[in-house]
Parts: C-alpha cells; structure tokens; sequence
C-alpha cells in the first residue's frame, strides 16, 4: 500500500524509513517523497500523504504545513478545512497528537495496549480512527474535534459545499493524476471541480460498455486527456493520484433506515451528539471500500471534515442537491455531453430539431391537403391522404401532399366519370432521364410518368383508377412537383 506506515517503540526493519517522534515512539514509512515535515521554534508538524486546504490551496504540502504552524492557535479549527489522503501528525506543547484526513482514506487502527498506530488491523476490536478524532501519542487516548449542532437550511449547506470544492483544483495545477470514470451525476460534479486542470491527465474507465467508451473518447478530445487502456492499467503510469467520487454519494452514506437500536448502542459507549454519531456509523459502515489496497494517493472533492460534519444534516432528500448546483456553476457546459446515452447535446438537438421539421411539415401538409380531401369527397372522387391538389369542374389535379416521400407510398386516385367523352391523363415532369423514377398505373396499366408529358386520352367507360410509385425515397419540393397530374374529362 502507498501510504502505509506504523507507529511503534521501536524502527521496523520493513520500513525504509523512520522519523523519532519522542524517545519511546517511531513513525516508521515506506515513501520518503511522502514525508513532509515543518517546524517552528519547539512546535512541529509532520504530514505523510498530502493535503491543502481547500480555501485557498497551496500547491505544495510543506507551504499548507508552514501556514497550519504559523496559525497553531487556531490548528484545530483550520484541519477542519484541509483535504487529501494524509495522516497528520503535529506537537504543539510537547505532545504530540495524531489526525487523519476526513474519512481516513486508508485505514488507521489503534492498538493503545501496545502503543501502536498502523495501517494494518492484525487483531479484532481495535480502534480505528478519522479525522473527526485526536489521538494523543502521550497516552494513546482519543477525543473529538467538536461537530456544530446548528441546523442549517438545505440550500445554505449547498452553498458552503460548493464554496469548500471551488478552488480544489489549484492544488493539482502541477500535477499529473488519473481520474476514475463512470457514467453518473457524481462524475460530472467531479470534472465540474477539476476541468481547469484536466489538460494532460488520465481517464481510467471503470465500465467497458459502449456507451461509456464513446462518451469518454469524447471527453478525452474535449478535455486534451489519455484514456487508458488495460495494458497500460497493469503498468507504472507515473501518476500519484487517483480521483474517486465515492464520498459525492451522500444520499448513500445518510442512511436514513438507519435502526435506532444501533445508534443508541452507538451512543451509549461514548456522550456524542447525532451528528457525530452519523459521521462514526457511516464511515465505519458504509465506506468499506477504505479497507482496499491502494496504488496511489486518492482525491475526494468531499473529504473534507467541514463538508462531511454538514453532509449528514440536510432534511430534505428529495430537494438536497449540492451536486447539481457544483455543475451548473462551475461547469455548465459540461451538460453539452449526455452521460445517460453518450450523445453530445448538439447531436440530439440536431436529431430533435429534424423530427420536428417532419412533423412541423407533415401538420402543414396536412392543413394544405384538407381542403382538396373535402372538394373530392363532395364530387364523389376518390383521393388517398397523402395528396394534395385542386378539384376542378371537369376533373383533378394533384401530386403528393408533401416533400418527405417514401419509395413505400402510393397515391391513389380514382375518377368516376360523369359523362359519355373522352379522358385526359396529363403529367408535367419532363426529365426523360429520370422518368422511370417515378411509375403511373392506370386500370392495371403500367408507364413511366413521361409517357403523359403531353396529355394522353383515354376511351374508358366507367372510372379511371390511378397508382402513382416512387422508386426511391425523396425529401425535396422538386420530386414533390415531379408527381403532379391531372385528370380531366372532355364532355
């Protein structure tokens, strides 16, 4: 594990290094880039990890440490603002004492026995600590950083969320990370956060349907960022950090079907407020997944005490959705890309946009034709729905209702004649070339529509039934001209 590390009497030969915190008690670590320590006069302050606080980040973790140490009175109240994936370790008056980031990213247990802090739980029942929890190194005992039981309005705890995730991004402005990618709301907030930084780093892909490989490559070239793929996930990729949005799913970790019988034998071991007792049970309940080995250091925009001592209160589930206003502030253009199907939102206007052409034709046509379907019905001809025209005294003249043609339409027209002359069949598309195009059926017998270029008469006796076909599929006014004809009775 990345950052794993113990607190013992004594140096640990599986260790590569060692800082001696008092006579009695070594912090043993693998990793010497994640060793930062500041001092000042006789205080100290040790972070091994990272963290910033997310006000106003530094872009480096001993200038966040210079600026804790300079302000140590107010030690207690700043960690509240800080997030990363670090333990912190601090001696203000000769003893020192012990913190976690938020949600302790990797796991801290206890062993006050045999004064051991450690990142590995070799024995049941012992403690395990978060950043809502002061451990004294002196004698290993625990207390609380104080929760604020002032209740506050669900958009009032909105706006402190998205006040405290704004600037996160400055802390990663030199920085190269791997953000962990899913198709949901959590991940849009998360890119929301870090798009002015996103330039240059990793898309890890954490779902393989297409969807999401189509709307990742997207967001790849919109963001200038490398997808990775699984041969390079199994190699070193030289990246230290790794963006996760578990701590985002707030509604999950506010287990509202908590049972009272659990929070009461939760209270009774120690006199913690709700809040308090909320934080402990979700986090020691509802965030397993701290308990994984882990290859990098992790960000969380939420691992933030200050967002996690509030992210518990909201009274509304319903309406309580600081995810939404972190997009629609920072990054409203993020929802140009449809995280449910994949599309960008230009495609699917495009899309909407031609439907309602069609249709926006198809009501137009519509009204047109209505006017002809009444004149024939009154004369007793006999007009299919998709043609429009004018009835005359003496006959018919019509062609298709509308441009939008299909090779499967017929337009059908049958004239019951009136007296005892002669029927002219005219058509008006003189264009030999593309004639076949276009087939004319007249009492079962079969032209191209240029053979009534001129006028054709016919000696019938009782109804001329008419069958009009394209050959292909047509979206323009002049295939729909094309198809003009007339029937007309000589008397």
């Amino acid at each position: 594990m990345l950052n794993s590390f113990v607190i013992s009497k004594e140096n640990k030969r599986d260790y590569n290094y060692n800082y001696n915190l008092h006579d009695d008690l070594v912090l043993n670590y693998i990793h010497k880039d994640l060793f930062n320590l500041y001092e000042i006069d006789d205080k100290s302050i040790i972070c091994y990890g990272y963290c910033f606080d997310v006000r106003d980040p530094e872009k480096s973790v001993s200038d966040t440490l210079k600026n804790l140490l300079e302000e140590s009175e107010n030690l207690l109240s700043n960690i509240k603002y800080l997030n990363g994936h670090y333990l912190l370790l601090f001696r203000l008056e000769g003893e020192w004492q012990l913190v976690t980031d938020a949600v302790s990213m990797t796991p801290v247990y206890v062993d006050s026995v045999n004064r051991t802090v450690t990142t590995e739980n070799d024995s049941e029942g012992l403690m395990t600590l978060n950043g809502f929890k002061i451990l004294s190194l002196n004698d290993f005992t625990v207390k609380d950083i104080e929760v604020p039981q002032n209740k506050l309005k669900d958009d009032r705890l909105e706006r402190i969320i998205l006040d405290l995730v704004m600037n996160q991004y400055k802390y990663f402005k030199d920085k190269r990370f791997i953000l962990n990618f899913r198709r949901n709301k959590m991940n849009k907030a998360l890119i929301s956060i870090l798009h002015p930084v996103l330039f240059d780093n990793m898309l890890n892909l954490r779902e393989d349907d297409d969807i999401t490989k189509n709307l990742s490559g997207s967001l790849a070239r919109e963001y200038k960022m490398t997808i990775l793929n699984s041969a390079e996930k199994a190699e070193e990729n030289g990246r230290l950090y790794t963006c996760n949005v578990h701590l985002m799913n707030y509604n999950y970790y506010m287990d509202q079907r908590m049972e009272t019988s659990e929070q009461e034998s939760i209270g009774s071991e120690r006199n913690d407020s709700s809040d308090q007792r909320n934080i402990e049970y979700n986090l020691q309940h509802h965030l397993r997944y701290r308990n994984e080995k882990k290859d990098h250091l992790l960000f969380d925009p939420f691992n933030v005490p200050a967002i996690q001592e509030r992210i518990y209160t909201f009274s509304d589930e319903r309406n309580f959705d600081p995810l939404t206003r972190i997009i629609r502030i920072l990054h409203p253009s993020i929802d140009f890309h449809d995280f449910s199907t994949g599309e960008t939102l230009l495609r699917k206007f495009n899309q909407v946009k031609k439907k309602y052409d069609r249709l926006s034709k198809e009501m137009k046509n519509q009204k047109q034709n209505h006017e002809l379907l009444s004149s024939a019905e009154a004369k007793g001809i006999e007009v299919s729905e998709n043609l429009d025209g004018k009835v005359m005294d003496d006959g018919i003249t019509f062609y298709p209702a509308t441009e939008l043609i299909s090779k499967d339409e017929v337009f059908e027209v049958t004239y019951k004649k009136q007296g005892n002359g002669m029927i002219l069949v005219e058509s008006y598309f003189n264009n030999p070339k593309n004639a076949h195009r276009i087939k004319v059926e007249i009492n079962g017998e079969l032209n191209d529509i240029d053979e009534y270029l001129e006028g054709k008469f016919l000696n019938v006796k009782s109804d001329i039934r008419l069958k009009m076909r394209y050959e292909r599929d047509y979206q323009t006014a002049s295939w729909q001209r094309a198809g003009k004809m007339t029937i007309r009775e000589i008397i």
